[in-house]
């Protein structure tokens, strides 16, 4: 049994220093591995999305689809090479935000507060000008 006092001591310590290098090495390989399996298996562990979280990427994907309706319905002309880059910089964007904010809302929010995030998500990133050409 160790007292607080054996801390104090050296006693013990020349094993350590014995150690041959092939050991030494075995050694740090298993404490790497069992390090890297300890990290890996929640990067590995499937995050729980429900009905809903499934039901709000059908939507995403919907939003992205009605994006690219929209592009291909109303091509625009601009008066200059940054004008039309710079347009067509923000239709990308338009389209990838809604898989974007899903992904980014899946990946990062805890559990209980994805929900209302995707919601959100689906309100922020609809594609508006479509839905008001449908409901006019």
């Amino acid at each position: 049994m160790s007292t607080d006092e054996d801390a104090l001591r050296w006693e013990g310590d020349d094993d350590l220093d014995r150690l041959s290098v092939a050991e030494a090495e075995a050694q740090a390989e298993a404490d790497r591995v069992a390090h890297a399996d300890a990290s890996a298996a929640p990067a590995r562990a499937a995050r729980p999305r429900g009905p809903l979280g499934w039901l709000l990427l059908v939507l995403a994907v919907a939003a992205t689809a009605g994006w690219v309706v929209i592009i291909v319905a109303n091509p625009v002309d601009q008066p200059s090479l940054l004008g039309l880059a710079m347009y067509q910089l923000g239709e990308l964007l338009a389209v990838i935000a809604p898989l974007l904010w899903w992904l980014v809302v899946d990946r990062f929010a805890p559990l209980a507060r994805r929900a209302p995030w995707w919601l959100a998500g689906l309100v922020v990133t609809a594609p508006w000008p479509l839905v008001a050409g449908l409901l006019a």
